[in-house]
């Protein structure tokens, strides 16, 4: 997905997702869930391995989307959750907006 995709997606989900997803995330289910992901896995990511001094992400492997937000197999199964440092977070879940191939970059001159 490129960056013109993302940014489509993200104009579709619109602000009802948006709202659904703080209301989630700020809900007594999830917090004991995340609570429970990050002291199973000793605060070590699970990605790199490295000890999580800072700010972890308790991260759906499957993405939470405005069709699978009430499937709770989905937002609320451990199975579908991985403790991630913040380093690992962002390349797994930005790395689909960076342009490796330029093809929208005509205007960047590098001389």
């Amino acid at each position: 997905m490129g960056v013109r995709e993302y940014n489509e997606r993200e104009r579709k989900w619109g602000k009802e997702f948006r709202d659904w997803q703080q209301k989630f995330y700020r809900s007594k289910e999830w917090i004991k869930l995340r609570n429970r992901v990050r002291d199973i896995n000793g605060m070590r990511c699970n990605k790199c391995g490295k000890l999580i001094r800072g700010k972890s992400i308790v991260d759906h492997i499957e993405e939470v989307t405005p069709g699978n937000k009430y499937d709770v197999s989905i937002t609320l199964n451990e199975d579908n959750l991985q403790l991630l440092c913040l380093g690992c977070h962002n390349s797994k879940t930005f790395a689909h907006q960076i342009d490796y191939e330029m093809k929208n970059r005509n205007d960047v001159n590098l001389f």
